[in-house]
């Protein structure tokens, strides 16, 4: 996004340059007339509401009430601030500076101007700053003089927008705060819009993930194995899937706990993300049981990714003392679509698997169709 990110070619189009009747610059207070500074603001709110409309993301909304604030306001410097976790705030937006010489900057709740201001949830109009109490301006300011004022939607501080240096030199007044959280209400309404929809996105992440082990779910694993598969029949390839069990995993619960079990498997999820390509699908199938869709592949890309997870696991070592002698393996079932379906490649995956289990665990089988000779779907002999 452009430095005039309104969603259309007229950068700050929401403050009328002209009136076309009188020639007036509206972008100007005017001090003698009340009336005419209030419609003026109106209309500014208006059109920020408009523009507001057209953006999205948290960042690209902050960085447009900042230009817009600073327009209004006639301010140098404006900064947006949000929170990151509980009691901290980090500033998104800049006006007047460079964003990369703060976006590194924590603020404290309930600290400086802008924690105090977001932990109060009230306005702060400072005149002269050098008569507040440890509060100092800053060489790059020129006036003593600043505005802080909270962003609220539902009695929760979405956002403290700072504005300092007016371009005349002058203290900020009352007026200057009135306008400033007059323009701050359709922010509010864009900022809370910007949360629903990180809240949306953070619940359909939810449902299609295991808390666990971080892996996708078994709901989205079919999801996705049905789509796998249509893009190969459409293209003529093939998918692998890899199933993979966790040996002797009741014995790890019994004697080091259901905790020590949940470590070991967030510790193999990680193994499997760290293993695959980007765009291989890793989901816990249930209980101790994973499962990978490998788009795209046959036995030789995936065997060699098989075996290097089966290796992998056999070294994974836990960094809890009392778990030192813990040791873990897990055994593998691999088959190729090769034109079956899912509920077909799932099957020859789980009986490779199943022959990796009885033939002694810790090792991958991969499946083969049966021969003339053999039609009893046996998978081949174990690696």
């Amino acid at each position: 996004m452009n430095s005039h990110d309104s969603g259309d070619s007229r950068p700050n189009d929401w403050v009328p340059r002209r009136n076309v009747g009188g020639g007036e610059d509206l972008s100007r207070p005017n001090p003698s007339s009340g009336d005419e500074s209030a419609r003026r603001l109106a209309i500014a709110t208006r059109r920020l509401t408009q523009v507001l409309g057209r953006v999205a993301g948290l960042r690209n909304v902050s960085a447009l009430t900042v230009r817009h604030v600073a327009r209004c306001v006639r301010s140098r410097f404006v900064v947006c601030a949000v929170p990151v976790g509980e009691n901290e705030l980090s500033i998104v937006a800049t006006h007047g500076y460079p964003l990369d010489m703060v976006k590194m900057l924590r603020i404290s709740s309930g600290t400086g101007v802008i924690g105090s201001v977001h932990a109060s949830g009230t306005p702060m109009l400072v005149q002269d700053v050098t008569a507040m109490p440890g509060l100092r301006r800053r060489p790059r300011y020129r006036t003593n003089s600043f505005i802080a004022v909270p962003i609220s939607a539902g009695g929760e501080v979405l956002a403290v927008v700072c504005v300092a240096d007016r371009l005349d030199d002058q203290p900020f007044t009352r007026e200057d705060l009135a306008a400033l959280r007059a323009l701050t209400a359709p922010v509010a309404l864009a900022l809370s819009r910007e949360r629903a929809r990180r809240d949306a996105e953070d619940f359909a992440q939810a449902a299609i993930m295991d808390p666990v082990s971080g892996l996708f779910n078994r709901r989205y694993f079919h999801e996705r194995l049905e789509e796998e598969l249509d893009r190969a029949r459409r293209h003529n390839t093939t998918v692998a899937l890899l199933m993979i069990d966790i040996d002797n995993f009741k014995g790890i619960n019994d004697r080091y706990g259901h905790l020590a079990g949940d470590l070991v498997i967030r510790g193999v999820g990680d193994i499997l993300k760290r293993s695959v390509r980007k765009f291989d699908l890793c989901t816990r199938f249930g209980g101790e049981e994973f499962a990978i869709v490998m788009p795209g592949s046959g036995p030789e890309n995936s065997i060699p990714v098989a075996e290097r997870i089966r290796q992998r696991i056999e070294t994974f070592r836990p960094t809890e003392s009392e778990l030192a002698d813990l040791r873990v393996t897990a055994s593998i079932g691999m088959a190729v679509s090769g034109g079956a379906s899912a509920r077909e490649l799932i099957a020859h995956a789980d009986q490779a698997l199943y022959e990796a289990k009885q033939s002694g665990k810790n090792r991958l089988v991969e499946w083969k169709p049966p021969s003339e000779d053999d039609r009893s779907g046996n998978p081949r002999k174990p690696r």
